[in-house]
This record gives structure tokens, C-alpha cells and sequence, in this order.
């Protein structure tokens, strides 16, 4: 008996230690990149607000099933389903933000991923500034596994960006319009 009794104390403490280490953290988490393209921000935005497009650039979606809720592809109130996940674009008062939720489906956890896209005063090259939020709740498994989301999705995200260089700077952007998406 007493062995148990030491057992649940011992697990109630080491959960209120582990609370208050979680609760020292933040309770938004942010992953960010960026980069420069050598193209128009309308071409830039246009292959990253149609969900279509992103097989041609985005890691993870160039070999997940998308099938869209709708019709709609592009711009607010797009619902698209990439893999296990539902993607949702949200409007947004910045002309050149693009802001999605992204559910899982397995999950609870949402994220919200902005785009924000800024060009130089000729309008011959837009960086972009790509950053996935997540609200965290009290749980310390919560707060103590967001210590990775930079390690898992930083190098996605990475890809993704150098990808989507690839592809503008190296068509001009012409496909950006006519994507030969399979």
C-alpha cells in the first residue's frame, strides 16, 4: 500500500511540475521563414492564394490527395482537404496577406499560416514572409511538444520556399497562370 501511495504522489507531483515548466512558456508558438523571388508580387500571390497551385510548390502537398470542398479554389472561403488535414483561406484586410487555418483532422490542434508578400519599389522581386501560429492550450504535453514545431515544420517550409523560387524564377511566372497540375 504504501508503495502505491508513493506512486500516485510521486506521478501528482511530477505533473505539477511539468505544469508549471509548460505555463513558463509561451501560449503562442510561431514558426517563420522568408525569402526573395525574382518575380511580380501578382504572380507570387496568385501561386500561393490557389490552393490548386500547391502541389506545383508546397512540401507534403505535391504527393497528398487535395479534393476541394466546392468548387472554389482560390481566395476566401476556399475549403480544401490535403491529406489528413482541412485548409481553410480566411480573408483578410492586407491585400498581399493570404491567411489559411489548418485543422487536423486527427487532431484538435489548429494553426493558422500567414503569407504576407512585400515588393520592391520596381516590382521586379517580392519577399515573402511565411509563418504558422498556434495557440496553445494549459496541457504541459501541449506547451513541452511545441518545443519541435520549429524542428518539423521549419524545414517544410523551407522546401516549400525554395521550391516555389525555383519555380517562378525559372518560368517567369508564366505557369503561374497555366500550372499543368496532375
Amino acid at each position: 500500500m504504501r508503495v502505491v501511495k508513493l506512486g500516485i504522489i510521486s506521478v501528482v507531483v511530477l505533473f505539477v511540475i511539468a505544469t508549471a515548466i509548460g505555463l513558463l512558456m509561451p501560449s503562442i508558438v510561431r514558426v517563420s521563414r522568408t525569402t526573395s523571388i525574382e518575380a511580380s508580387t501578382d504572380t507570387v500571390f496568385n501561386m500561393m492564394n490557389d490552393i490548386k497551385y500547391w502541389k506545383l510548390w508546397m512540401a507534403n502537398a505535391d504527393t497528398a490527395t487535395i479534393t476541394f470542398d466546392g468548387i472554389k479554389t482560390k481566395g476566401p472561403g476556399t475549403v480544401a482537404y490535403i491529406g489528413s488535414n482541412k485548409v481553410s483561406i480566411y480573408p483578410n484586410e492586407k491585400p498581399t496577406t493570404i491567411v489559411t487555418r489548418w485543422q487536423g483532422v486527427k487532431s484538435n490542434s489548429d494553426q493558422y499560416s500567414y503569407m504576407e508578400l512585400y515588393h520592391d519599389s520596381a516590382n521586379t522581386s517580392t519577399v515573402v514572409n511565411w509563418y504558422f501560429e498556434q495557440q496553445l492550450s494549459w496541457y504541459p504535453w501541449e506547451r513541452l511538444g511545441s518545443m519541435m514545431n520549429d524542428k518539423i515544420l521549419g524545414p517544410l517550409m523551407e522546401q516549400s520556399l525554395d521550391a516555389l523560387k525555383r519555380k517562378l524564377e525559372r518560368t517567369g511566372g508564366s505557369e503561374a497562370t497555366t500550372p499543368s497540375v496532375n
